[in-house]
């Protein structure tokens, strides 16, 4: 028997409609910009990557993202949401 879990990548929807596989690098690099800690990126990072389904947003990921933050620390989720008007500026 295989030791290593061979996982499905999950493809996800942009805002640009554009379809991609997701990366949960990505989540743990923003949330690092944010001032996250790794313990706090890490414990994020599994939980979203438990959430995702077949088609997820960008959007809804990054929702999930911030309320799990916002709940270790307001300070930082604050910062991650920052970076998202500026972005929608």
């Amino acid at each position: 028997m295989n030791s290593k879990s061979t996982h499905k990548p999950i493809h996800i929807h942009k805002k640009s409609g554009e379809i991609a596989v997701f990366l949960p690098e990505k989540v743990r690099e923003s949330l690092k910009r944010a001032g996250a800690d790794t313990e706090t990126i890490n414990a994020i990072v599994a939980s979203v990557k438990s959430e995702l389904y077949e088609g997820i947003s960008t959007k809804e990921i990054y929702n999930r993202a911030f309320r799990l933050l916002k709940k270790k620390s307001s300070l930082q989720a604050s910062r991650y949401k920052l970076k998202k008007a500026i972005y929608e500026l």
